[in-house]
């Protein structure tokens, strides 16, 4: 049944907490009742969707899901406040389900330990009135973004770097994300939390404008055409630009050429070791010899066991001719962002190495060690 033909009664109790979001010009008691019968999906609950699902939670919104395969580390706490010390190795979809309920007893929290896919994501849109994009994997928010698109479900993307980032709002029907992206950038090129720093308060902000952006929508206050706010957190200021829909978009253009969600295949390409080959490679005949590119403070929380040497990945250019060239390379840093890109300056220099998919982080998890990710 589609939103606009729900209906839920209001208890006293509940006019009590929601007194405020009464008296607002356009919200009012129907305005609350249509948040009482809204079923929002929540994907990613890190920094973007702790605050997102606890405002969401708070305005009293029915029914939320929570999506996220993911297990509370203690880097995590710097920026999602949700957490705490207590909750480190659990799964984060549960405990924030367990918050939100202690914030609000009256609305239904379902938490799914598990990623998004091609197989799933369809229906876990469908299932829902809106979505909030709050991954910072490049494959999910695409697949969201298809998804979205193909059920006619609308999305609210969120994305950061250091201290900026912007939020969008698709509608059903275009225009959508591949009208502003159409096709993934090389996993090399790009940056997250983990390799480009983020202040706490920066995806604060963010999941917030996510969470006022699916409260308008659903209580039908506000623009309902699609649009980006561009939040640059140095200058403290937020740009609104307003999005067209492209011609030769290949998910909602003229002639789309995506009809079904698909996900890129995870496999190594040539000059990629994947975490679980390492173990074999290093025990091997030849094995490699490690570099890693990290900073010194980051060595001292964890090293991969074997013969190395470390090499900054900002002095890589000074002193990569120095290399030895009698032993193959295997480059390494936190999450595989910087090692793709040094693998590439070594080959474009006539080099041949190969450098750690994931990263010492992807390491970790792979031997069992997440309590010493960072």
């Amino acid at each position: 049944m589609a939103l606009s033909h729900r209906t839920a009664v209001l208890p006293d109790s509940e006019l009590r907490r929601y007194a405020r979001h009464l008296m607002l010009p356009g919200a009012g008691l129907e305005g609350q009742q249509r948040l009482k019968a809204a079923r929002v999906l929540v994907v990613g609950m890190g920094g973007l969707g702790c605050p997102a699902a606890q405002y969401l939670a708070a305005a009293g919104v029915g029914r939320l899901t929570l999506v996220d395969d993911d297990r509370v580390e203690l880097s995590n706490l710097q920026r999602q406040p949700l957490y705490t010390e207590v909750d480190i190795g659990q799964p984060k979809a549960e405990v924030a389900a367990t918050r939100l309920r202690a914030l609000n007893s009256a609305i239904r929290v379902e938490p799914l330990v598990e990623r998004v896919t091609a197989a799933n994501v369809l229906e876990l849109a469908r299932q829902h009135d809106l979505v909030l994009d709050g991954t910072d994997s490049l494959s999910a928010r695409y697949l969201l973004a298809d998804g979205c698109h193909l059920v006619r479900v609308p999305l609210v993307h969120a994305a950061l770097r250091r201290f900026e980032g912007q939020v969008a709002l698709f509608p059903s029907g275009g225009p959508c994300y591949r009208c502003l992206f159409p096709r993934p950038p090389p996993p090399e090129v790009v940056e997250d939390c983990a390799t480009a720093g983020v202040l706490g308060a920066v995806p604060g902000l963010l999941g917030s404008l996510q969470a006022l952006e699916a409260l308008k929508w659903l209580l039908r206050i506000g623009p309902r055409e699609a649009r980006l706010l561009l939040l640059d957190g140095l200058a403290g200021t937020v740009q609104r630009v307003a999005l067209a829909q492209r011609p030769d978009c290949p998910l909602c253009g003229e002639s789309p050429t995506i009809t079904v969600p698909t996900e890129e295949p995870l496999t190594c390409r040539p000059g990629e070791l994947a975490p679980e080959e390492l173990q074999a490679a290093l025990e091997g005949p030849a094995p490699p010899l490690l570099v890693d590119l990290r900073e010194p403070w980051e060595r001292k929380l964890v090293l991969i066991p074997g013969e190395e040497l470390h090499l900054p990945f900002k002095q890589l250019a000074q002193w990569q001719g120095e290399l030895p060239r009698e032993r193959e390379l295997l480059l390494y840093c936190r999450t595989g962002i910087q090692s793709a890109m040094a693998l590439r300056q070594l080959q474009q220099g006539g080099r041949e190495a190969r450098h750690l998919t994931g990263g010492i982080a992807a390491w970790l998890r792979e031997t069992g060690q997440q309590e010493r990710l960072y």
